[in-house]
């Protein structure tokens, strides 16, 4: 039988032992600061964001997954497994990139890679051939037999991503994967994070603050400020927008498109003042004809359209915003009844 699914989930035939990872109540302190304060989330099979800004405790969510950190309160769960009672086995489970470079000096990428898969308990030549397999998957080329500390960041990240999946774990976690990557390094990325979660069925979660790259991969998102889920949800039905519409790209005199869309009876709008692009009334499969139609007779060349979407980003700040106003409106009441107390 296969990994669950998110098809699974959604029909209740994924139990809580099956979810990769839960979270009830989790508070985590050092010293006076709380740095989780009640985290409660489960994270589905697919690819889940982690977003928040600096501080948010999203560094500290993942330390108490991997069961690096003894907590104040709450249970994590990891495939059903205690984290603080079997981390031997549910490290087995997980493949982790950290933000922070963890490469040995000294040792070449393949020998980093391996070393990992040794670390994991593969026998020797196996956990060569195993390095070797997953370093090219990752195209990282010659470059693997340069010591990790003279490789480029990107070669390193790749090194850094073979060493976590080698041992073909269930689940990815990583921490900022994308920073220092060029365009083209960072498309690559996030390549490989879709096939190893569409194609292989792994979980991944990517704890990041690129947004962008959030929207572009991501199935749900979780969004973490001042050590408390504020927001959490699937990307679809976060950034819906409250009146739906279709947008569309195109080249040419898109206001005469717009005027002309209208006169026929379909509301168009432009998107905004400095994109290329039309909003207009969902069309329907028996208007799609007008909109063609009328891109010809104003000479457009329509590049794109499908439903429009709201930024993460709009959604990100939205949800900072309501958690300031909720977390200054609980202050005040806590503050007031305080000076009522006081004779």
């Amino acid at each position: 039988m296969g990994d669950p699914t998110r098809d699974d989930l959604a029909r209740g035939d994924l139990s809580l032992d099956d979810l990769p990872v839960r979270l009830d109540g989790v508070v985590k302190r050092y010293g006076n600061r709380t740095v989780l304060d009640g985290v409660s989330l489960e994270v589905t099979p697919g690819i889940t964001g982690l977003v928040g800004p600096n501080g948010a405790g999203k560094s500290t969510l993942v330390r108490s997954i991997l069961g690096l950190v003894r907590l104040a309160a709450g249970s994590v769960r990891v495939f059903g497994l205690d984290p603080a009672r079997e981390p031997r086995r549910v490290r087995s489970l997980l493949g982790v990139v950290p933000e922070d470079e963890c490469a040995v000096p000294g040792l070449s990428g393949v020998e980093m890679v391996r070393y990992a898969a040794r670390l994991c308990g593969m026998p020797g030549l196996e956990s060569l051939r195993r390095a070797h397999e997953v370093l090219d998957w990752c195209d990282a080329g010659q470059e693997r037999y340069r010591p990790v500390e003279t490789l480029s960041v990107g070669t390193r990240q790749k090194v850094a991503f073979a060493a976590a999946i080698v041992h073909d774990p269930k689940m990815v976690i990583l921490d900022e994967p994308t920073n220092g990557l060029d365009p083209l390094e960072r498309r690559a990325m996030l390549g490989r994070l879709l096939t190893l979660a569409r194609n292989h069925g792994k979980t991944v979660l990517v704890s990041t603050h690129v947004l962008p790259d959030v929207q572009s991969i991501c199935d749900r998102v979780v969004v973490l400020a001042r050590g408390r889920v504020r927001l959490t949800g699937t990307i679809e039905d976060l950034t819906r927008p409250a009146i739906p519409a279709h947008r569309l790209e195109g080249d040419g005199p898109l206001d005469d498109l717009a005027r002309l869309l209208c006169a026929r009876g379909l509301p168009t709008r432009r998107a905004g003042d400095d994109e290329e692009a039309l909003l207009l009334e969902p069309p329907g499969p028996d208007r799609l004809g007008l909109v063609w139609e009328s891109a010809r007779d104003s000479g457009v060349l329509i590049r794109s359209l499908e439903p429009a979407h709201r930024p993460l980003e709009d959604v990100f700040v939205q949800a900072l915003r309501a958690a300031d106003h909720a977390d200054m409106t609980a202050e005040e009441s806590a503050g007031r009844k305080v000076s009522h107390a006081t004779p």
